[in-house]
C-alpha cells in the first residue's frame, strides 16, 4: 500500500509546479482545491468519474473568473491535479466525454442506458467510468450535475423543481440526499460570493483609477 501524501506535501509540490504569484482572493480557491482532491486521492473507494471530472473544470473556471494571466489558469489546475496524483489528460478526456453526451442525451436517460447496460461506451469510455455508481462522494459530483442542468436550463436551475430534479440524478447515483442538497446550495452561494468580490475589486480600481 503506497503511503498517503499529506495536503502539505501536495501544496509544496504545487508551488514547486507553479512558481508564479497568485492574486491573493485565488489562493483560497486554490488552496481548497488542493485539500479537496488530496483527500480524494487518500480514499481508496473514490474514482475519478465523468461526473466528477465536469465538476471540477467547470467549478474552477468559475471561482477563477477574471484571473490574470488568463493562459495560466489551465497550468494552475494541471498543477492542482498533479500535486495530488490524479492524470489533467485523463480528467480532461473524462469532463468531453460527459459534455458530448450532455449535448445529445439528458442525465436521467443516460442513467437508464447506463442501469440497462454499463458497458455502452462514449468516445471510448465505458459508461459505468463516465457515470459511476455508489462512488466516494465528492462535492464536485453535485456541482457536475448543477452545472450540466444549468447548461441545458440556463436560469431555471434556481427553481424548486429543477432542485429536485438534480437531486433525484445524484440519489440514483448512489449519493447522499442531503448532502448533495447542501453542497448545491452551497456552491451558488458561493458563486453569488465571488462575484460580489470581483465587483468590489473593480470598483476599487475604477476609483483608484480616477484619483490619479
Amino acid at each position: 500500500m503506497s503511503e498517503r501524501k499529506t495536503v502539505s506535501a501536495s501544496k509544496g509540490l504545487f508551488h514547486k509546479d507553479f512558481p508564479f504569484v497568485i492574486p491573493s482572493i485565488y489562493r483560497k480557491v486554490i488552496d481548497e482545491y488542493l485539500v479537496e482532491l488530496n483527500l480524494l486521492s487518500n480514499q481508496s473507494n473514490f474514482k475519478i468519474d465523468g461526473l466528477f471530472a465536469y465538476g471540477l473544470f467547470k467549478s474552477f473556471d468559475v471561482f477563477t473568473n477574471g484571473y490574470e494571466p488568463a493562459s495560466h489558469k489551465v497550468k494552475i489546475l494541471s498543477s492542482i491535479c498533479g500535486a495530488c496524483d490524479m492524470e489533467y489528460s485523463l480528467l480532461e478526456r473524462y469532463s468531453n466525454a460527459i459534455l458530448t453526451i450532455s449535448q445529445k442525451k439528458s442525465i436521467n436517460d443516460v442513467i437508464d442506458e447506463l442501469d440497462k447496460d454499463p458497458s455502452n461506451s462514449v468516445e471510448g469510455i465505458l459508461l459505468k467510468d463516465i457515470f459511476s455508481k455508489n462512488n466516494y462522494y465528492s462535492r464536485l459530483h453535485s456541482i457536475g450535475v448543477y452545472e450540466l442542468t444549468k447548461l441545458k436550463k440556463g436560469t431555471e436551475t434556481d427553481s424548486e423543481e429543477t432542485n429536485k430534479l438534480m437531486i433525484k440524478l445524484l440519489t440514483r447515483l448512489g449519493f447522499c440526499e442531503v448532502r448533495a442538497n447542501k453542497d448545491i446550495n452551497l456552491y451558488k452561494n458561493n458563486i453569488k460570493r465571488i462575484q460580489e468580490a470581483m465587483d468590489l475589486i473593480k470598483q476599487t480600481v475604477e476609483e483608484s483609477k480616477r484619483k490619479k
